[in-house]
């Protein structure tokens, strides 16, 4: 008997409707990134409506009181980032979906640690970004932002924002050696 008999239609070539039907069924991590003012808390609401419900982590709420108002101290910046991975990690590992990180994200490294987290507990991980016509448009994000962020660190965070097409991306990258130990 010859081996293409033994193996019949036996194919070594992976099943991509089971690749992409494990996809479907793991829980959703959404990463959003874009610069301040372009419309990401915007679009972590239309993703929990869509979904009818879901976690939104954001490093903002930190620097949030009970009233709402928002008082950001760059002193405090690092706790603030730190508290919410620590909040997303423990959703993860209760299995919560979708999680959504509403975050500028401006450096592919900022991402590392939630893409980490999400591997590690099963997530399939979405990056996404406003599609505003205002997203580039320092002017108006300075306009529409919601934390006073000043324009000149609009026009920084511009000039750094780094392309993300995977999570290798993510993966391969490294921060600066200034902040070595935030992630």
């Amino acid at each position: 008997m010859s081996l293409e008999e033994l193996m019949g239609n036996l194919s070594l070539r992976p099943n991509n409707r089971h690749r992409g039907r494990r996809r479907r069924d793991r829980p959703k991590l959404f990463i959003l990134r874009g610069l301040p003012g372009s419309g990401k808390s915007t679009l972590a609401r239309q993703i929990r409506n869509e979904f009818g419900s879901a976690e939104i982590f954001s490093t903002d709420d930190f620097f949030r009181d009970e009233s709402g108002r928002y008082h950001f101290k760059a002193r405090e910046l690092r706790e603030a980032h730190e508290w919410n991975k620590e909040r997303a990690k423990e959703a993860m590992e209760e299995g919560l979906n979708p999680i959504i990180i509403d975050n500028t994200n401006i450096h592919a490294w900022e991402m590392k640690p939630y893409v980490r987290m999400g591997l590690d507990n099963g997530y399939y991980i979405i990056f996404k970004e406003p599609e505003t016509s205002w997203k580039n448009d320092i002017h108006r994000l300075h306009r529409k932002t919601q934390n006073g962020v000043p324009l000149d660190k609009i026009a920084r965070m511009k000039e750094d924002f780094e392309p993300v097409s995977s999570i290798y991306d993510v993966l391969d990258s490294e921060p600066p050696s200034r902040f070595s130990s935030w992630h």
